[in-house]
């Protein structure tokens, strides 16, 4: 459309309210995704008509779901509800705007029972009011109610899905949650998260060729979900190490969601495990194409920009935006420790990193190893080093780990302190819980070297 006749239509519009011109220029801009124009046509009409339902409930959804002021969507939801408390839609966006991005989770389930009141049959509002109570508000009982006071109104597939899903991971009544399903894949044949459910109750019986079966049969659904998609590839890759078979998945998950970065860097991923390599830098090129948001698809692609493509510098920048992310990701303060440690001996900015991760973990023994030979090389500092070692939870270690964890303060002890009694002390105390020759031998070692010391 032309900037005269938009012109033409905006004056009709700001003039005489016309509404086929109104018509024209929402549309046109629908389809431009042009939301700043929109809020301008829909504010023009309520300001001639401030009871326009229909335009204050475009605006809040705009609002809220396009431009991401909330507290503008929620004063349109309660002007319209001050217009009309009876709109049971109103209740149910409203409920969700209050759920989703207020935690106002009592004010949310008070809409939804609104909504529910006022249309009895409201199967999303009985969906959500159920996930609610689930994941909310911890109440599996309320949850389960609300679906089934739902089929008194309404036979709905998801409805029955819904139910199947409780019965299946709340209450462990797998035979109840087959039958529900089964009744929603009779009521609706293209239900995806039905047969999701059913393929995931299957693999909780080890019945692993019934859901290899069902996945395979939701594959070929008009829609499918992605949790459908995770759910068979990993059935075919942990049971059946059928990575062939997983990469078609892929593939199938790529023509549903082309714009899905993880599906691209699970490819490279697989291709590159089977030595794949010229496949697998496709597909990583391809994923790096993308504007990366997700931690796990950034770590994969920072993994096989190493591995691939020997650019450890790139893939730093991925492993620095996962900390972006999420400060305590340990996988990618272990990469960016290395990195300043070997690459480029940022001996300071590594030791940062590694204590970092043995803080986020506690249990984690390996790691205050290596603050401990970092504090030997490069800093000479053997009580730093011993100080790191005694933070392991010794409770928390086998005997081998135990044993070779004293043999090294016994080490530490006895090259860098100089101090032969102490070390002797953590070698028989290595050698007590782990006997070894080389245990044996160090310790009559210091014996002979030490006449001070008394057998």
């Amino acid at each position: 459309m032309d900037e005269v006749k938009i012109h033409k239509l905006k004056r009709l519009v700001e003039e005489k309210q016309d509404k086929h011109a109104f018509d024209v220029l929402i549309d046109y801009y629908e389809s431009l995704n042009n939301y700043k124009e929109l809020v301008y046509l829909y504010e023009i009409m309520i300001k001639h008509h401030p009871q326009d339902i229909d335009a204050l409930k475009n605006l809040a959804i705009i609002y809220s779901d396009y431009l991401n002021e909330e507290e503008k969507a929620k004063e349109y939801y309660e002007t319209i509800l001050d217009i009309n408390e009876k709109d049971a839609t109103t209740h149910y966006y409203y409920g969700e705007l209050l759920e989703t991005y207020f935690q106002d989770y009592e004010k949310a389930r008070d809409h939804y029972l609104l909504a529910i009141q006022l249309e009895p049959d409201y199967v999303n509002a009985y969906l959500n009011l159920s996930w609610l109570y689930l994941e909310c508000l911890e109440d599996v009982h309320s949850s389960y109610i609300v679906v089934q006071e739902a089929l008194k109104y309404v036979e709905d597939s998801d409805i029955y899905t819904q139910i199947a899903y409780i019965e299946m991971m709340k209450y462990k009544e797998y035979q109840k949650a087959l039958e529900n399903l089964n009744k929603a894949i009779e009521l609706n044949k293209e239900n995806d998260l039905a047969y999701t459910y059913l393929g995931q109750l299957f693999i909780l019986e080890k019945k692993y060729d019934k859901a290899k079966k069902i996945f395979e049969k939701a594959l070929n659904l008009k829609e499918i979900n992605e949790m459908l998609i995770y759910e068979y590839g990993k059935l075919l890759i942990v049971e059946y190490k059928d990575f062939t078979g997983a990469i078609r998945v892929l593939h199938k998950a790529i023509e549903f969601y082309p714009d899905s970065v993880i599906y691209y860097a699970y490819l490279a991923n697989l291709h590159f495990v089977l030595g794949h390599y010229r496949e697998s830098k496709k597909y990583l090129h391809q994923a790096e194409n993308f504007e990366i948001k997700s931690q796990e698809a950034l770590l994969m692609v920072g993994y096989l920009k190493v591995m691939l493509d020997d650019n450890k510098d790139e893939a730093l920048m991925y492993f620095e935006k996962v900390i972006e992310l999420n400060p305590s990701n340990l996988n990618a303060l272990s990469f960016i420790g290395f990195y300043n440690l070997i690459n480029n001996k940022h001996i300071d900015t590594a030791l940062t990193y590694f204590k970092k991760i043995a803080d986020l973990s506690h249990d984690n023994f390996i790691i205050h190893f290596i603050i401990a030979q970092i504090y030997l090389k490069y800093y000479n500092n053997a009580t730093e080093a011993l100080e790191s070692l005694l933070k392991i939870k010794k409770e928390l270690l086998n005997s081998k780990e135990l044993s070779h964890l004293y043999f090294v303060i016994g080490n530490i002890y006895e090259k860098y302190v100089g101090n032969n009694h102490l070390a002797l002390d953590y070698y028989e105390q290595a050698y007590q819980i782990k006997p070894s020759q080389l245990l044996e031998e160090v310790i009559n070692r210091i014996y002979e070297k030490d006449k001070t010391i008394v057998n």
